[in-house]
């Protein structure tokens, strides 16, 4: 009975390796062919391309406060080793030389430079959106119950920056675009403050949309040239194209092989 278990257990794990397997050697051939486009120029495929953020329902960063397509809030034990981290994103546009793309990134991988920094002691009040966060991280509570200090790391991708995305391209309706200066108040008087935020004209469909390849699932969210590291796919994540189906097949040897012996037994 151990040897059919294990048997039916090759049998289930082979199918899913080889799909990992596959995606991950589809993955690679494709990063090989990466090539960089602009947007106005840009066909449909998997692409790379660079244009300024600009956003469609803003984020705001949890300790600068300032508005973001996302972030990443990094928490580190000062005294004791524990770093963990809460990312919050949403869809932005990208817009170059008059053309606007739609960048779906939710399951992208994101590169994102540091924006801020905070040293948190034990008794430092907490505003409620870093409650919720950290809230995320239950180590993250126990540490600051247990009277020690942690570092807040914040990393975000800020209206205006200019971004890297490698991800799917497909082309919908042109559209126009428009820069504007945006104002705010800081609340402490009447005295106006330029936020100076890209701002794309309501009700106007983008030229382009970007999204995570259709048989990789993968994209890259960076400012500045992406790291290498996230264009990287091991030699051993391709392993399965050849594992799964010899598991599959193996597993399934087995189990006939198990009932061919208990037919013959049923025979006696």
């Amino acid at each position: 009975m151990a040897g059919v278990t294990l048997a039916a257990v090759a049998v289930v794990i082979g199918a899913p390796l080889f799909g990992a397997g596959l995606r991950a050697l589809r993955l690679r051939r494709a990063l090989a062919r990466l090539t960089r486009q602009r947007l106005d120029e840009a066909r449909d495929g998997f692409f790379g391309v660079e244009g300024r953020v600009a956003l469609d329902s803003p984020l705001f960063s949890p300790l600068s406060g300032q508005r973001c397509a996302g972030f990443q809030l990094e928490v580190h034990g000062v005294d004791f080793p524990m770093a963990r981290t809460v990312e919050e994103v949403r869809p932005f546009r990208l817009v170059d030389r008059g053309t606007v793309a739609l960048v779906n990134a939710t399951r992208a991988r994101w590169s994102m430079p540091q924006t801020d920094e905070r040293l948190l002691e034990p008794d430092d009040p907490l505003t409620e959106r870093l409650l919720y966060l950290m809230g995320e991280i239950p180590e993250a509570a126990w540490l600051r119950q247990s009277g020690r200090r942690l570092r807040l790391v914040e990393r975000a991708l800020l209206s205006g920056a200019t971004c890297h995305v490698i991800g799917q391209v497909a082309r919908g309706a042109a559209t126009v675009w428009r820069e504007e200066l945006e104002w705010g108040r800081t609340g402490t008087d009447d005295a106006p403050i330029e936020l100076g935020n890209l701002v794309v004209a309501a009700g106007e469909a983008p030229a382009l949309s970007i999204s995570p390849a259709d048989q990789t699932d993968f994209m890259v969210v960076s400012v500045g040239e992406p790291d290498p590291a996230q264009l990287a796919v091991p030699a051993r994540s391709i392993v399965g194209v050849v594992a799964g189906p010899v598991l599959g097949m193996l597993g399934l040897l087995y189990l006939a092989a198990a009932a061919d012996f208990w037919r013959t037994l049923r025979a006696f």
